[in-house]
């Protein structure tokens, strides 16, 4: 076993640990069987990105061809915004439980994580269209499996940005009639078709069979 394999399952165990701290953590604060500060509850969750910050953010993440790295503008923002929307989030607890009045308001603090859904949102319909050909050519069967995992993730992430959006007006206690039921089904719906891109994309023989869309995806990038 080398010395490289060493670190990466460090890293992946790391990497695990602090968020079963963190998940463990947040519990233990809900139940109120601690009094920590929500800092202390979302610190591991801060040392999980540091653990991961060298690795990427990415749906779908196509592998690396042609000894070129390709890097999908989402994950590049990911991290900041995930990071900005848990400070805030972290802010707007501790106030609210400390000094009952909350320092930040809560559109404020889902602002991030709208802004990183609609990025990719944005994004993976971009490759939609970068992907279909062109107004010679004809559409194929290849073509068109390549073009369904983004079309897949831009569709999960509607359905994301509108539970996200019924989220922050019930919280905010705009909507007081909308049920959680309600809000859940839209979670539910994004994550249906992030299962399809996951099992999919992340098949190395679909992979292996369909060499052009890296081809595509690299071209569009430049």
């Amino acid at each position: 076993m080398s010395w490289n394999r060493i670190a990466k399952s460090s890293q992946a165990l790391s990497a695990h640990t602090s968020l079963f701290c963190f998940t463990l953590l947040l519990v233990l604060k809900l139940d109120h069987f601690v009094s920590y500060s929500w800092w202390i509850v979302f610190f591991p969750l801060f040392l999980f990105h540091a653990v991961v910050a060298r690795g990427r953010f990415s749906l779908p993440a196509p592998s690396v061809s042609h000894g070129r790295h390709l890097v999908p503008f989402h994950a590049i923002v990911a991290i900041p915004l995930l990071i900005a929307f848990e400070l805030l989030l972290c802010v707007f607890l501790e106030s609210a439980y400390v000094k009952q009045t909350p320092t930040v308001s809560l559109k404020i603090v889902f602002l991030p994580l709208l802004v990183l859904e609609l990025t990719i949102l944005v994004e993976n319909f971009r490759m939609c269209k970068a992907l279909l050909p062109g107004d010679d050519e004809i559409l194929s069967e290849d073509a068109i499996w390549e073009t369904l995992p983004h079309f897949w993730v831009a569709i999960s992430m509607v359905f994301f940005v509108a539970g996200t959006v019924f989220t922050l007006l019930k919280l905010s206690g705009d909507i007081r009639s909308l049920g959680w039921w309600d809000l859940f089904i839209n979670f539910g719906i994004a994550e249906c078709f992030a299962f399809l891109v996951c099992t999919k994309w992340s098949n190395p023989v679909y992979q292996a069979h369909h060499p052009r869309l890296l081809d595509i995806l690299i071209g569009t990038v430049e």
